[in-house]
């Protein structure tokens, strides 16, 4: 047996070696069989469509061994042209064809490797190793992206996605024909393509305008990819066109950042005043003295004005605004009408990428280190990204202005008459948001065009990046969401008058915040330096600080919980009715309870989720009037209803006022008390009604109690304006 084997392993080395291969120095061994061709290229497919293409290479083998055939990522092998494909096969073949093919389902991008022939020679265990061969067909392709034309009636290859090429080719309105999310976007001359407002235009990749490419006032071009370019050709044009809010009067301010490069001050502020367009020079702002009132009399402290007026500069006519710069201008006085919006038009290649904008910082001095920073893309930025972007350089909040307050000569600031600095909308990083003089409260967006303060902490650079920019039909437009039962439990409280005072207050009940002072990031301060006409804030026990936005503790949210509320008032008429409401609140514990507002002065107990409540107050500042509670606790004046609707009171002249009760008991008296508590009349009443005599009464609000004959007492507040 033994002599046949060694016979057979002869026969078969004799075999081998007449194909080439060596018995002695296997290592050497390479096949014979010859691939035709040996390099096969060009195989492509447009992405989401796939396969690509078949392509073939012949083999010729007379040895008729077994080959396994391995296609690398990316492609796959059949012995068929149409079916059997896979990344590996296995056969005998003498002479056969060969396919090839790229597989669906491939990302886009380029491809390549080595397809691989291998076989195994038989062996003996007595003969030593086993021997093999090997053989390679280079194989290369290219999945490569949709482009879609748009003609003016429909894109040629179907509507565009994330992964297309948008090319423009007719005039396109977002308005009309539909927002766009692509990954390069060109728009070819003449044509013009307008994102109309709400409405937007998402590109990942690199922008080519050849014809012109309008942004409106509410839309948004975004671009993705921080590298990605904005080209504007020899003949193209770019723009965004801005619109100010209704201004009541010219001298309204509007503050500005621009969207896009290269544009001077003339040209963008064509419409504005000359002699009221500024740039703000944090380097120059320093605040060590406090003004009393508009008076040019200082004391030691921070009143959040610069002292010595430098740090707003005039701009010049052919200043170059600077991406990432805040600036601030007026409207022109020539034609304008009161309550009309006006629009500015930026003009320029749009910003994209990395931007940065100088942030000072005078040193732990205590004041605020204010900077005027803004939004230097063609669309809206997230507040909360440019946060987490910049922390450690500015405060945790940024503030918008919104004025909606006339200047006034009581106002502190470095000229006559100046504007109120709680005019400012803001955005806090970590609690919420508050209304400034509009009465919107802002979204957590910024819009494009926009300027906004922010406190500086450090001597550096703010940055600006792609990541921050929001493309969707609402972020660059005020839009109010209907709130979800599991959001965090916010509370925003108004004061406002009928000529026109508008404040607003916001405590949100959010992780990581603590009843204490916090910092900005989610306790901002009421800014109450301009003297303005009236305001409310929140308190901290132990800090001598006014909050406009006050972040608490989750678990301390209760029926028990107390927030005190400051009021603060300049206006020395005592007649004027002050009102607080509710104009927003979240979470299921504000949206499932009763939310009082205490009036400790007068023992009231009002719920302002059923209606709001007024009142009438001397000048001065008042931190422990008003309470928001959650418990109809038992008051000190038993029985005080001021809302009471049986019981009407009519003045008929400066010295009477008629007073009757709709109920089924007579009244046998009244009695008087002004808003210090004090009682100022007493008179004894007969029937449902009466007259009581108010000669030395002063003009201003009162509170009747009336007692009725079964001792039930009755109250109701008393407007005496003759």
């Amino acid at each position: 047996m033994k002599r046949m084997m060694q016979s057979l392993l002869v026969i078969w080395a004799l075999y081998l070696t007449s194909y080439g291969y060596s018995t002695e120095n296997p290592s050497t061994n390479n096949c014979n069989y010859d691939a035709t061709p040996t390099e096969l290229t060009g195989f492509t497919y447009v992405y989401g469509s796939g396969p690509s293409a078949v392509q073939s290479f012949t083999v010729e083998d007379p040895t008729e061994l077994t080959y396994t055939l391995t296609a690398p990522t990316g492609f796959e092998v059949s012995w068929s042209s149409s079916t059997g494909f896979s990344n590996s096969i296995s056969g005998d073949f003498i002479a056969p064809t060969i396919y090839v093919r790229m597989t669906s389902g491939l990302t886009i991008g380029t491809y390549s490797g080595a397809l691989t022939l291998t076989t195994s020679l038989p062996s003996f265990s007595f003969a030593g190793p086993s021997l093999s061969a090997a053989e390679t067909i280079t194989l290369s392709g290219e999945v490569t992206r949709r482009t879609c034309t748009w003609n003016g009636t429909i894109w040629d290859t179907g509507d565009p996605d994330a992964e297309s090429a948008a090319i423009i080719n007719a005039d396109y309105n977002t308005a009309f024909d539909g927002s766009l999310e692509v990954w390069s976007l060109q728009v070819n001359s003449p044509y013009k393509l307008t994102i109309g407002d709400n409405t937007y235009c998402s590109v990942y990749g690199d922008v080519t305008v050849s014809g012109d490419l309008w942004v409106e006032n509410h839309g948004a071009l975004v671009q993705i990819d921080n590298s990605a370019t904005f080209s504007l050709n020899s003949g193209g044009s770019s723009r965004v066109n801005k619109f100010t809010s209704q201004l009541n009067h010219w001298y309204d301010y509007t503050y500005w950042s621009t969207p896009v490069s290269g544009a001077i001050t003339s040209s963008a502020f064509a419409f504005s005043n000359t002699n009221m367009r500024f740039k703000y020079d944090a380097s120059n702002f320093l605040d060590v003295l406090a003004e009393v009132g508009n008076t040019n009399t200082y004391v030691a402290g921070h009143d959040d004005i610069d002292d010595n007026g430098d740090d707003w500069v005039l701009l010049s006519g052919s200043e170059p605004l600077i991406p990432g710069v805040g600036y601030a201008a007026t409207h022109s006085s020539t034609g304008f009408v009161a309550g009309n919006s006006y629009q500015y038009n930026f003009v320029g290649p749009f910003n994209t990428g990395t931007i940065t904008t100088p942030i000072y910082y005078n040193g732990d001095n205590g004041d605020k280190d204010w900077n005027l920073i803004g939004n230097p893309y063609p669309c809206a930025i997230s507040a909360d990204v440019f946060f987490a972007e910049n922390s450690g350089v500015v405060a945790g909040s940024v503030y918008l202005w919104s004025h909606g307050t006339p200047p006034s000569n009581t106002s502190g600031g470095n000229q006559v008459y100046n504007f109120s600095a709680d005019d400012y909308a803001i955005i806090n990083a970590g609690s919420g948001e508050i209304a400034g003089g509009s009465g919107v409260i802002p979204n957590r967006y910024i819009p494009s065009g926009q300027s906004f303060f922010v406190q500086g902490l450090t001597n550096g650079s703010a940055t600006f990046t792609n990541a921050m920019r929001v493309g969707d039909n609402t972020s660059n437009s005020q839009f109010f969401r209907d709130t979800t039962q599991d959001a965090p439990n916010k509370l925003w409280l108004n004061l406002t008058t009928e000529s026109g005072v508008f404040n607003q207050i916001l405590v949100a009940y959010v992780a990581g915040a603590t009843n204490a002072n916090d910092g900005e990031h989610y306790d901002t301060p009421r800014v109450l330096s301009s003297e303005s006409a009236a305001t409310i804030y929140s308190l901290i026990p132990g800090e001598n600080t006014s909050f406009a936005i006050q972040g608490k503790a989750i678990n301390t949210l209760g029926v028990t919980e107390v927030i005190p509320v400051g009021f603060q008032t300049n206006i020395p008429d005592v007649s004027v009715v002050y009102t607080f409401s509710i104009p927003k609140k979240e979470g299921n514990f504000l949206n499932s309870n009763p939310i009082y507002l205490k009036d400790n002065l007068l023992s009231t107990l009002t719920d302002l989720t059923q209606t709001d409540y007024s009142f009438t107050s001397a000048q001065g500042n008042f931190g422990n009037r008003f309470e928001i509670v959650f418990e109809n606790e038992t008051l000190s004046i038993p029985s005080l209803e001021t809302g009471n609707t049986s019981l009407q009171l009519y003045e008929l002249n400066a010295n009477h006022t008629k007073i009757s009760v709709a109920n089924d008991l007579e009244m046998t008296s009244v009695a008087l008390y002004d808003l210090m508590g004090r009682r100022v009349l007493q008179q004894e009443l007969n029937g449902f009604e009466d007259v009581i005599i108010t000669p030395a009464l002063s003009k201003g609000t009162y509170i009747a109690k009336v007692e009725l004959s079964d001792g039930t007492v009755l109250s109701k507040k008393l407007l005496k304006r003759l």
